[in-house]
């Protein structure tokens, strides 16, 4: 089923998305899978910071050593990052934000002033073995974000991006185990606790995805469900 927004009468009405997981949970292979699907844009925030890094500006080279550290970046700036990223927009899915209640906050007061509120939120739930397995074998193309992992969803030729035929890259924040433990610890710490912010909203919907096929099914099971009945 390919899904290309509600057919009513409703200004700006659409499906919008965030999609939450801890590193290596597989946000940018099911982000992928959903635009294919179900034409919503994503929003990966962590390709936006990882581009702006690269960037030789004071805010560039502070977002690289935090991105390096695996530490999170201001609420302040992610905000304004979302913001410019969702204008105009009304299909969408936020890969990597919000990432704690007070960022949940600020988007839901950016969204009701644009009478566009969140349809759902997608909890990507993974062992934390899985995820250690996952990163380690982990191969991004820079240029799009597109993820690809040699054992899971191995590119077509080993090492090259299957759109541009350019070599693919391991991330900085992959590469040291000892930060990736960080990673897991900062996502426990700020982002659970976003969980019961979108539960009480009674928006979120848990995934237990011990592989992204897997996983996918049990997203579309719920998609099909909310386009059925809004």
């Amino acid at each position: 089923m390919i899904y290309r927004g509600f057919s009513t009468s409703r200004s700006r009405e659409g499906l919008r998305l965030t999609i939450i997981g801890a590193p290596g949970s597989g946000k940018g292979t099911q982000s992928e899978k959903l635009k294919n699907d179900y034409n919503v844009q994503p929003i990966s925030t962590g390709q936006i910071l990882r581009e702006v890094s690269q960037e030789d500006s004071e805010l560039g080279r502070s977002i690289s050593s935090k991105l390096a550290a695996g530490e999170l970046i201001s609420n302040d700036i992610m905000l304004n990052i979302i913001e410019k990223a969702l204008d105009d927009k009304s299909n969408w899915l936020l890969d990597g934000y919000p990432r704690n209640p007070e960022q949940a906050e600020h988007l839901d007061r950016f969204l009701t002033k644009k009478n566009i509120p969140l349809s759902l939120v997608l909890y990507l739930d993974v062992p934390e073995d899985v995820l250690a397995e996952r990163v380690q074998d982990r191969w991004v193309h820079p240029g799009s974000g597109r993820v690809y992992n040699n054992i899971f969803s191995p590119p077509k030729v080993k090492g090259i991006d299957d759109v541009t035929g350019e070599p693919l890259v391991r991330r900085s924040d992959d590469k040291d185990i000892e930060v990736f433990k960080h990673r897991i610890d900062t996502f426990k710490q700020s982002t659970i606790p976003l969980l019961k912010y979108y539960e009480s909203k009674g928006i979120l919907y848990t995934i237990g995805s011990p592989n992204s096929t897997d996983g996918y099914v049990k997203i579309k099971e719920v998609l099909t469900k909310f386009i059925k009945t809004n």
